[in-house]
């Protein structure tokens, strides 16, 4: 008896199909539904009021934008695509736009953050915080990147006005105090200096005796020492007083001060559009020295770089290493891209009361100074190649503070 074979892919039954395009039917209208659910949510965010959206093509361009990034900058969709973000950023800002782009596309970074400003179609300047990341497009080169705009101009204007007022306060606490000190050294000095007047002159009336009186005159010459002395002695405290010789030393991560000055400088180095590149080694050995005095010396070095690097139409970087040097110390060093530095200044920068600045006073660097070599280290000013400055301080790893400097010149 011959057997048949049972084939095993049976042809479904009437039943069956019906049943298989009616799950494939309700599976496309699900997906269909899905669909339509995540367009919708699409279209909130980019109908959004608070954060401007764009997409930027590989080129730079606008690929789309949403309304609330129209009405930030004044122009339309159509009118956008015709341009690139560098269109409309000012130019003090368009080398860091370029630069961080470049290496988004380049696949050196995933996102950036960047404070920056942009130029309305009717010329005036806003503030932006943008948010940028690369997105797929489906290209074999390049990529789209996606980003998200907040217009903090009001935000940037009030902290303008705050450090106006800031500012404007220190300079009146500056001038009030300056005109303590003033007469508070006046009123020491000027007794001891009376009475050499004084002396001297009497001095001078015993001696023009006939026969002159020696005993008389030699009393108001030593008299008019004593009162010398004296006047040395005020000054010697008033220079104690500024050069803060009995404060507190302690241990100082130098890496952790320059952290702490990029922080306190942050708005004006993003207001700036400065790139900022450090180079910390970071087995560097601390330091014994006072922390607060320290940080004002790295503070003012990169508040100067900045000042410089305002008035230069090249791009603005800003470089900070901290090494070890072969003499057993460590030396931190600031350089900029700004104007230079005069090579017949090179060598009086350093000097009280010199200054290129119009409104200095010249004391900044001459400070700085001192309290780098208080701490026993040595603080040197040089040209940058290609241009701009370099201010470089040293320090022994175990300094110590002077045990006394009284009889030293500033």
């Amino acid at each position: 008896m011959t057997n048949n074979p049972i084939s095993k892919n049976r042809t479904p039954t009437g039943p069956q199909r019906r049943t298989a395009q009616s799950n494939a039917v309700e599976r496309v209208a699900q997906l269909e539904r899905e669909l339509r659910i995540n367009e919708d949510r699409w279209q909130a965010v980019l109908n959004n009021p608070i954060m401007g959206v764009t997409v930027l093509g590989p080129d730079h361009r606008f690929i789309m934008t949403n309304p609330t990034f129209q009405a930030m900058v004044g122009y339309t969709d159509t009118e956008l695509k015709k341009l690139t973000a560098i269109d409309i950023t000012p130019s003090s800002h368009r080398d860091l736009n370029r630069n961080l782009f470049k290496e988004l596309q380049e696949g050196k970074r995933d996102h950036f953050e960047l404070i920056k400003q942009l130029q309305r179609k009717d010329g005036k300047l806003i503030w932006i915080q943008l948010h940028v990341f690369g997105i797929p497009n489906g290209a074999s080169v390049g990529q789209d990147t996606f980003g998200m705009v907040f217009d903090i101009t009001e935000k940037m204007h009030a902290q303008d006005g705050l450090q106006a007022a800031q500012a404007e306060l220190a300079k009146s606490t500056q001038a009030s105090r300056m005109g303590a000190m003033t007469a508070s050294i006046a009123h020491e000095i000027r007794q001891p200096l009376a009475a050499i007047m004084t002396n001297a002159d009497a001095g001078l009336r015993w001696i023009g005796q006939t026969p002159p009186n020696i005993a008389e005159t030699r009393q108001a010459l030593e008299r008019i020492l004593s009162e010398t002395r004296r006047t040395d002695d005020v000054v010697g405290s008033i220079r104690a007083m500024f050069k803060s010789e009995a404060a507190s030393r302690n241990s100082v991560d130098l890496n952790e001060l320059i952290e702490e000055v990029f922080t306190l400088t942050k708005g004006d180095l993003e207001k700036s559009a400065i790139i900022v590149r450090t180079k910390l080694d970071k087995s560097l050995a601390p330091v014994i020295g006072n922390r607060v005095q320290l940080r004002q010396v790295l503070f003012n070095l990169v508040v100067n770089a900045i000042e410089a690097m305002n008035i230069a139409s090249r791009t603005k970087q800003l470089l900070i290493k901290s090494e070890p040097e072969a003499s057993g110390e460590v030396s931190i060093t600031v350089e900029d891209s700004g104007k230079g530095i005069n090579p017949n200044h090179i060598e009086r920068i350093f000097s009280s009361f010199f200054t290129t600045k119009d409104a200095g006073m010249g004391m900044g660097l001459s400070i700085c100074r001192s309290i780098i070599e208080s701490h026993g280290g040595r603080l040197l000013a040089s040209q940058a190649s290609p241009h701009g400055a370099v201010f470089k301080f040293t320090l022994p790893v175990k300094a110590q503070p002077k045990k006394s400097a009284q009889n030293e010149m500033p």
